[in-house]
């Protein structure tokens, strides 16, 4: 994890004084991190004051705040668990502020880089969370082959780095946080690791909501090849599952008071005041997967032995089979559903970034069980490398514009292949 902490470090420090980027800040990340400076700093829940002092009275765009139709009041699309992870760097970055005598506004240097260091230090926890999980279960190489894998071989160094201030170095986090709790606590039943449970799942929701899917892996922990549900483990424990939902309902509590304050509601669709949402009859299911728009499996090829992961999964592995298909099924259809199904601008897809810690699980089941077959390691071990290069100098093409940020066609791909000028 250190050599991993040193590489983010310094690609971050290059990709903001090299210039490669502007300000961590920018684009999803000013949607996220927005509420700090109004609560903190305006001392207004309602985000009116900072659009009043920086913009006039309106937010730009990019920022996905609108006025919500029929009261007026300020919405933003993205919910406030990542504010709440960021707050600790926050408060550092006022205070250097302060010290630095530069303007104490939320926006200037401080506030801009403690904010990116945030999301590279839930990055860099989430892989310490998922060498935990892994060595619980797998052997040290196995383990380390794994986070490798994972670390180079999809976008998931860049979104610990490049867009740390986006919501999925913090979901990876979360995510994999979950996957920790919930197998210490099949194990060792725990009224505190329940209330870790519940915290956990309020900033699972609270960070990005579809990721609500992930807490499936509780109670389908262990569901057997018929996708039986084991009631009786569960009545045996609902004294601790009820403490859970309830930390978990208290946590989740704020964002509903938002909603219902700025739309007259309890549950809404936060994009609905910029025109976004599901269309549900027509899901992109290729294009996610497949294709070099953002096709998952294209850009992160390492993948697909993770699936290869599913099927020879045995032991431990085997209790997460069934939660895994579940949420990754649903959660590919809600993100082909989407409106935007790309995500906007991203290296790979970004949609499944979050969920990558659970992947994880699977890869390492593959390489462990290619392991004890000779004749297949080697040639799984030259996969596996290839993919990680690849992956890597597809990742620092992004970063050097040469590859399209979207809509990205065979053609564009080809004439870019492996070319970093």
């Amino acid at each position: 994890m250190a050599i991993v902490a040193i590489l983010a470090v310094a690609a971050f420090l290059a990709v903001y004084t090299i210039v490669i980027n502007d300000v961590p800040i920018r684009s999803d990340g000013y949607s996220y991190y927005v509420y700090l400076p109004s609560w903190l700093l305006y001392r207004d829940a309602t985000l009116e004051a900072l659009a009043r002092d920086w913009y006039g009275g309106s937010y730009p765009a990019f920022s996905a705040i609108a006025r919500w139709p029929g009261t007026g009041y300020w919405l933003n699309a993205h919910p406030i668990g990542e504010a709440i992870l960021m707050a600790p760097f926050f408060g550092v970055g006022h205070l250097l502020t302060r010290w630095a005598n530069l303007p104490p506004d939320g926006f200037s240097f401080y506030y801009q880089y403690t904010a990116g260091l945030a999301g590279l230090t839930y990055f860099v926890a989430g892989l310490a969370l998922l060498r935990r999980v892994l060595l619980r279960h797998f052997a040290p190489r196995i383990a380390l082959a794994t986070l490798v894998a994972i670390t180079f071989g999809t976008n998931l160094f860049h979104y610990g780095v490049y867009e740390s201030t986006f919501s999925h170095a913090f979901s990876f986090f979360l995510i994999t946080l979950f996957l920790d709790l919930t197998d210490r606590w099949w194990t060792e039943e725990s009224f505190a690791l329940a209330c870790a449970l519940g915290v956990t799942a309020a900033l699972v929701f609270l960070t990005r909501h579809t990721n609500a899917l992930f807490l499936l892996m509780l109670p389908l922990w262990g569901v057997s090849g018929r996708f039986r549900l084991d009631g009786a483990a569960l009545w045996n424990r609902r004294g601790q599952l009820t403490t859970m939902v309830a930390v978990a309902a208290a946590g989740a509590l704020p964002q509903l008071l938002i909603y219902r304050r700025a739309t007259g509601s309890w549950i809404v669709s936060s994009y609905g005041a910029v025109g976004a949402g599901f269309t549900f009859a027509s899901p992109h299911l290729y294009g996610v997967l497949f294709s070099t728009q953002k096709g998952l499996f294209f850009w992160s090829p390492i993948l697909l032995l993770a699936v290869a992961g599913l099927p020879v999964a045995r032991g431990w592995a085997r209790r997460l089979v069934a939660p895994t298909v579940v949420i990754f099924v649903v959660n590919t259809y809600l993100i082909a559903s989407w409106s935007d199904w790309q995500f906007g601008a991203s290296y790979g897809h970004r949609g499944f970034t979050d969920g990558l810690g659970v992947l994880a699980v699977y890869l390492a089941t593959f390489f462990s069980w290619a392991s004890e077959r000779p004749r297949l390691a080697m040639g799984v071990g030259v996969i596996a490398g290839v993919a990680v290069l690849l992956s890597t100098l597809q990742m620092l093409q992004y970063w050097f514009g040469i590859l399209p940020i979207a809509d990205t066609t065979w053609e564009q791909y080809r004439s870019i292949f492996l070319r970093l000028s």
